[in-house]
């Protein structure tokens, strides 16, 4: 086809439920009960073979050489020690738990620029204005997060992204994490709450604000440049750079852009036991 085409493919890979067809995981432990951990294996091979399959139905349709492949992940692993030796797993605001790999792919590149790696700082905020100009759009965007990569990516140029916000949230105890240049300030709880702890609990038991999780002492300062695991804190050694990563977040907070977490009552009557065991829209407002 000659018309333009934008593909997003979401796999479920690798996640759970960890079930993946025998085929797959039988490579890596042919005889026996499978274990846990061939049936991850399997579901990276399941994985690596669908995008094959990707591939060459563009190979197939003469589209290749004009597709731009992006292939990243939404966050870290959620098994302890997944992310070694980045600290931290998924649903946390650790490095492990927010730093993910990603790869571009696009025939059309210039040889001096493919297969080499970068460690700027890139947000998945950034995708989508990189994406629209790969698109051609012109048009100038406004209130948005993101930065425009690609020449970043394609052509070597400086990344333009120095500040990143990981998180804050203030729904059931309170983070805030953000990174400027190779400094890395947490303040509050590195680590995620689930949402199913009654909110009773977590505010009797928790930081709720800035000055409380200050007067805790829940701050950690990290330089990403020579300490990526986050084995060192610095908080109380670097106290101006702190302080200059506070009032970010303060400012952040106080600028009225933060959008507030979705974290809806617990209703019973919401379970999907009640629905024939099936998740439907509008199960989420059963009252």
């Amino acid at each position: 086809s000659k018309s333009p085409m934008f593909l997003y493919l979401a796999f479920q890979s690798i996640h759970k439920p960890i079930q993946v067809p025998d085929q797959y995981s039988r490579r890596y432990q042919p005889y026996g009960k499978l274990t846990k951990d061939s049936k991850r294996k399997g579901m990276i091979t399941a994985l690596d073979e669908a995008v094959k399959n990707v591939t060459t139905a563009l190979k197939q349709s003469k589209m290749y050489r004009d597709t731009v492949i992006i292939f990243l992940s939404d966050n870290g692993g959620a098994d302890k020690d997944a992310n070694w030796p980045l600290r931290g797993r998924k649903n946390s605001v650790w490095e492990g738990g927010t730093r993910s790999v990603a790869f571009v792919s696009y025939p059309r590149m210039p040889k001096r620029y493919r297969g080499r790696s970068t460690d700027d700082l890139f947000h998945i905020v950034d995708w989508y204005p990189t994406i629209l100009a790969l698109a051609g759009y012109s048009k100038q965007l406004t209130d948005m997060d993101g930065y425009d990569q690609w020449l970043s990516l394609a052509a070597g140029w400086p990344g333009p992204r120095t500040e990143l916000v990981y998180n804050i949230n203030t729904a059931l105890r309170f983070t805030a994490a953000i990174r400027a240049g190779k400094w890395k300030l947490i303040w509050g709880y590195p680590e995620g709450l689930r949402s199913n702890v009654p909110r009773k609990e977590t505010r009797a038991a928790f930081a709720q604000t800035l000055r409380e999780a200050r007067s805790s002492d829940l701050l950690y300062l990290f330089n990403l440049e020579t300490d990526p695991s986050e084995t060192v804190n610095l908080a109380h050694e670097n106290k101006q750079v702190m302080k200059i990563l506070m009032k970010k977040i303060r400012r952040i907070m106080k600028s009225g852009e933060v959008v507030k977490p979705d974290t809806p009552f617990l209703r019973e009557r919401s379970n999907p036991k009640y629905y024939g065991g099936y998740v439907s829209p509008g199960w989420c407002k059963a009252k």
